[in-house]
């Protein structure tokens, strides 16, 4: 079993990929054709696990793959990765290897699902001390009937400094807008296979009772930014107001990794992160803005100017998400996650080693005490206060979320998901609350009067979200 490092980029504009070459002066490229066929049981398990299982054929080689996504202390963009020469047209799942025990019984029940065409042309490249593998891969899944072209960059490190394949990938950034990749070929071809919904939502982060604080910080980050990825990708493309809604989620769960895993990752790289997180989520919220707005409105020339208002945000929006500052924000945090200086600070050496459990038990336990520290706000009048108290409840759910697995046995699991249950509703009723308050300044930026009728929506919300923040404080703290 090996653990390779690679780091995957997308084009903006995959046609630019023989000028790119060019530009970057490679010379020569080494060229192979492929085509591999990749395996999954009926109900898709090797997908929901995270694992591919494929046989290639590479000249009059073929090779049996098994990969699935890092391990703990891997980092964010490392793969393990099980190679051997094929033995026949289907696959071997050695009765060792961890995915026998995944499959059971299954495993000899693996079938064709789809086959991935590419052709490959790769470069080895002397960066920074270190050598760096170049692959261009143009690439062409098949699925029954349908098929769908695709063009990946993939630097992967032979031997060297990690941080020397993204000084490569600024370099190739500055030449031709790339983003970071978070879909493999499976993955694209999946898709195929079960064309996704208008957006791509959070899934479970997968923690595992034996990882660090600083493995499970890592893999959360890693989570948040192929949950904006994946919508942004939509965004860029469509005025999909769910793709919008879930790349603004991204932001702000990312945003809550930050400080709930302060201790071990505080200083100015994050602290810049943070803020640059902030201003890119506050781009995204004029549209979502309009999105709220919209559906309460009966007004004919109202409804017409909103809907104005909400193309020309949506062009903003796009335009903020497109741009230089967000390729790079997304390329540096990736960077930070592998080789950031709070990975080499000494006097928190101690914080980054001790059980994800622990450091996640004392970062829900400090966001539970600051939320029932506000919780009179609630009830209260003061929509700013309302609006702190807000912040916490969702910083604390993403928190909880986040660690779920970790607070997972029998006892645990019914008492989280009653507490999450609590913070859900209220976030739920806070957030209609602060629409309420934001409607009349965003109506008049607008030159719009306020929408009448909302004064008895906002007791009721009041007095639902003062009785969730009772059942919060009332509620039995399983992390404890």
């Amino acid at each position: 079993m090996a653990i390779e490092f690679e780091l995957k980029l997308d084009m903006d504009e995959p046609e630019a990929v023989d000028a790119l070459i060019r530009a970057l002066g490679l010379g020569a490229a080494r060229s192979i054709r492929m085509r591999a066929t990749y395996f999954d049981t009926p109900d898709r398990r090797l997908a929901k696990l995270g694992y591919s299982v494929r046989i290639r054929q590479e000249g009059h080689q073929r090779v049996q793959t098994i990969k699935c996504s890092g391990g703990a202390g891997t980092g964010p963009f490392a793969r393990q990765e099980w190679e051997q020469p094929a033995i026949g047209h289907a696959p071997l799942i050695e009765r060792d290897h961890p995915l026998s025990d995944a499959l059971g019984k299954d495993a000899a029940g693996l079938a064709p699902s789809f086959e991935i065409a590419t052709e490959r042309s790769s470069w080895n490249i002397d960066c920074k001390d270190a050598e760096i593998e170049m692959v261009v891969d143009r690439c062409e899944a098949l699925v029954g009937g349908a098929s769908t072209p695709f063009t990946e960059i993939e630097l992967e490190l032979k031997h060297g400094d990690p941080s020397a394949v993204f000084v490569l990938a600024r370099r190739i950034g500055r030449l031709t807008p790339v983003r970071i990749g978070v879909l493999t070929k499976a993955e694209r071809a999946q898709r195929l296979i079960k064309p996704p919904g208008p957006c791509d939502k959070a899934h479970t982060v997968q923690l595992r009772p034996g990882m660090t604080a600083a493995e499970a910080f890592r893999t959360i980050a890693h989570s948040c930014v192929r949950h904006y990825r994946l919508n942004e990708a939509r965004l860029l493309e469509t005025d999909a107001r769910e793709a919008l809604h879930q790349a603004r989620v991204a932001l702000r769960r990312l945003r809550s990794a930050l400080t709930a895993f302060k201790p071990i990752v505080a200083g100015a790289e994050a602290r810049r992160f943070n803020a640059d997180l902030r201003w890119l989520t506050g781009q995204l919220g004029i549209a979502r803005n309009m999105d709220v707005l919209i559906p309460r409105v009966k007004d004919k020339a109202t409804l017409a100017k909103l809907k104005s208002a909400r193309r020309r945000a949506y062009i903003d929006a796009r335009r903020a998400a497109a741009s230089a500052l967000t390729r790079e924000l997304m390329l540096d945090i990736a960077e930070w996650l592998v080789v950031g200086r709070w990975t080499g600070r000494k006097k928190r050496r101690p914080l980054r080693e001790e059980s994800a459990r622990t450091s996640g038990a004392r970062a829900i336990s400090r966001l539970h005490g600051t939320l029932m520290k506000e919780a009179a706000a609630v009830g209260g009048e003061d929509d700013e206060a309302r609006h702190a108290a807000r912040k916490t409840a969702k910083k604390l759910r993403y928190t909880v979320e986040f660690l779920s697995l970790l607070f997972d046995d029998a006892g645990e699991r019914k008492a989280r998901i009653r507490y999450l249950a609590a913070l859900e509703d209220l976030q739920d009723h806070l957030g209609a609350l602060n629409d309420l308050a934001m409607m009349p300044e965003v109506l008049a930026g607008e030159g719009v009067e306020p929408v009448p009728g909302e004064t008895d929506a906002r007791e009721s919300h009041i007095a639902q979200a003062a009785h969730a923040m009772t059942l919060i404080g009332e509620a039995k703290r399983f992390w404890e």
